[in-house]
């Protein structure tokens, strides 16, 4: 077991928590996950954007994004995450702004979207997480989790202020909303600590790509990638699945909430865990548990949503928060940003091609219990990848 937290670390590393929880829910995480929905019935009025073509705008953006994250963490080992985070935050809120003042077509919006993927990779988690990395040792896992609540409350909190400003003002001023409140994401950005990793004869990065190789590296990759791909994949059609059970939309809306909470919940208490109990021994019971909602909502339906909602949303908050911590207890922070940034790039592509392969399936089988038995069949590899990690407080 790993030795309990220490008070004095959150003592003198609170504000950099602060900071890095506010600055990852005012990043491209936070913000363009969560209210990309929001527009979408008024830019198919506008601008004639089905559905079809609104998830393959995200899903560009997603690739785009995965693209940008490698340079990304480089260039946050290299000077700090101080100034490229305030860096990604202005280019994400220009990219807001642009969705606001200059789409007036299909193409438009695509570019625009892939823009952002690529420009505002610095305001995703990556430099808050190398900053929380940097000051917390024992307390690292909590500080972690905490971290990454501040996405938790975006998702909560932002939707509901845009879909009244969109309600009241249009589309155009909703995402000049969006513009403005990634802007605020420069405070707390400018207030990390800007600790870069030591200069060394490494300059090309050969240590990174050295570690990048490993064994150990590569199945923390397949690891958290195999959880992805199966369990990712059911969160956007989990109202749909439960519609289809028979409940109307305000009941299945309601359940889905649940996922969020669950989420908020499981990273803090999955960080808290991961200060005393191995890390890959809870990444390996939050598959089990997600594996275990997956059965539920194909053998009760609608009867078991809430188990199922419940155990997806532990699985989403293990994996952010878990990710982080794995990789600076195996790697250290010398170059965690180009670490994490490539694990973080697999973890969102492959989520990203979930609903692809959830849906695919429910249209060819004519309903949702084949995508969960699948599901629940990745997460059990997921659970056999997991338990071949060491214990990261003795490999060391």
């Amino acid at each position: 077991m790993s030795t309990p937290a220490s008070p004095s670390e959150f003592r003198h590393g609170w504000p950099v928590v602060l900071a890095a929880a506010c600055g990852s829910g005012l990043g491209i995480a936070g913000l363009l996950t969560y209210s990309a929905g929001i527009f979408a019935k008024d830019l198919e009025s506008a601008i004639g954007l089905s559905r079809t073509t609104l998830g393959a705008a995200f899903f560009l953006a997603t690739v785009a994004l995965a693209i940008a994250l490698p340079i990304a963490g480089w260039l946050i080992d290299r000077v700090g995450p101080r100034w490229p985070a305030v860096a990604g935050s202005l280019a994400l809120s220009g990219g807001f702004a642009l969705l606001g003042i200059v789409v007036h077509s299909v193409a438009g919006y695509m570019s625009v979207m892939a823009g952002i993927g690529l420009l505002a990779a610095c305001s995703s988690p990556v430099a808050y997480t190398r900053a929380v990395n940097a000051v917390f040792d024992r307390a690292r896992g909590l500080a972690l989790g905490l971290t990454q609540v501040g996405i938790g409350i975006s998702a909560a909190v932002v939707p509901p202020v845009l879909a009244i400003i969109v309600a009241e003002r249009g589309w155009q001023a909703g995402y000049l909303a969006l513009a403005a409140i990634a802007a605020i994401g420069v405070i707390p950005a400018l207030s990390l600590p800007n600790l870069r990793s030591p200069r060394t004869p490494d300059r090309a990065g050969g240590m990174a790509r050295a570690q990048m190789r490993s064994p150990l590296y590569l199945l923390v990759l397949a690891s958290f990638g195999m959880m992805a791909l199966s369990f990712a994949g059911l969160l956007p059609h989990f109202v749909p699945m439960l519609r289809e059970s028979g409940l109307d939309a305000r009941t299945a809306g309601s359940l889905a909430g649940l996922i969020g909470g669950s989420v908020i919940v499981s990273r803090v208490v999955v960080g808290w865990l991961a200060d005393r109990v191995p890390a890959p021994r809870i990444a390996a019971a939050c598959c089990a548990l997600c594996a275990l909602g997956c059965i539920a909502l194909a053998t009760g339906g609608a009867t078991l949503a809430w188990v199922g909602a419940i155990a997806l949303g532990t699985a989403m908050g293990a994996e952010a928060d878990l990710i982080g911590y794995l990789t600076a207890r195996y790697f250290g922070i010398t170059h965690y940003g180009a670490l994490y940034a490539v694990q973080y790039a697999s973890f969102i592509l492959l989520a990203g091609l979930g609903p692809l392969w959830v849906g695919a399936l429910a249209d060819a089988t004519g309903g949702y219990n084949a995508p969960l038995w699948v599901a629940a069949a990745g997460l059990g590899v997921s659970i056999l990848l997991f338990l071949r990690l060491p214990n990261p407080q003795t490999s060391r």
